[in-house]
């Protein structure tokens, strides 16, 4: 929740003419999320070719959840209840064939 204010005060920092403080509090705050992936891939023996897209992820993907987090700390302050979403059950379609088989 804290990444919003972290982009906000680069992007202060940026247009004030600040921009070497706000690029270095800015790369402080991609380091802390760097090292729990580097050590999430590590325990997963994964490569660690997919962090070199943490920065591009930083401009592209965590605008597209500010807008989900704004939504739903909006909507839980409001008291709004949400539904589950969940289709009803109606019990009509038949077993695979394999299921069927297999008895």
């Amino acid at each position: 929740m804290l990444a919003p204010f972290v982009d906000v005060a680069a992007l202060f920092g940026v247009l004030t003419g600040d921009w070497k403080t706000a690029l270095l509090y800015w790369s402080v705050f991609l380091l802390l999320q760097l090292v729990p992936g580097v050590i999430a891939f590590r325990l997963d023996r994964e490569s660690l070719r997919p962090l070199l897209f943490l920065p591009l992820q930083q401009f592209v993907y965590r605008q597209l959840m500010y807008l989900v987090v704004i939504q739903s700390v909006m909507t839980a302050l409001a008291g709004a209840r949400l539904p589950w979403h969940k289709l009803d059950r109606l019990g009509q379609s038949a077993p695979p064939r394999s299921l069927v088989d297999a008895e």
